[in-house]
């Protein structure tokens, strides 16, 4: 049976990011560590990754844009600094994923998402962060302290 795409529309940040994928909110979700990273839209906050810095969409002053691509000064300096970041340390491009969303559509970039972020053994969500399975690593760990034990 396969499981039903867990990545909503308010996961995909306005950079861009898909917070589905990220080791804080797989965390929280999973209950492993205090994290409290619910993504960046469900607390109506600011982005967590451009912080006070965005002066655009992030602002209060454009209530009315949804991602960072419909902002005048899109792409800023700290889209371009979180998009250099992101392609050399995970191979992933929060720009590319924007220019995604704007020719094809959320619902499409979120199916790819899930196809391209889906555990082959279990279907849960893998992290860009770690590349893990949170849930396979648990269950892992898990048999591990019992083998341990007898």
């Amino acid at each position: 049976m396969q499981k039903s795409n867990p990545i909503s529309e308010q996961l995909i940040a306005p950079c861009g990011m898909n917070c589905a994928i990220c080791s804080r909110y797989l965390a929280y979700i999973n209950k492993l560590k205090r994290s409290q990273c619910v993504g960046c839209r469900s607390k109506h906050e600011r982005c967590t990754y451009l912080f006070n810095k965005c002066t655009g969409v992030n602002n209060t002053s454009q209530d009315n844009a949804v991602f960072c691509f419909e902002c005048g000064e899109y792409p800023c300096k700290q889209i371009n600094r979180m998009d250099d970041r992101y392609r050399k340390n995970y191979m992933m491009s929060v720009k590319s994923n924007l220019d995604c969303i704007k020719k094809r559509g959320i619902d499409k970039f979120i199916d790819e998402q899930y196809k391209k972020y889906r555990c082959s053994k279990c279907g849960e969500l893998i992290s860009i962060h770690n590349r893990k399975c949170f849930q396979c690593d648990i269950i892992t760990r898990l048999v591990e302290i019992h083998n341990k034990e007898f």
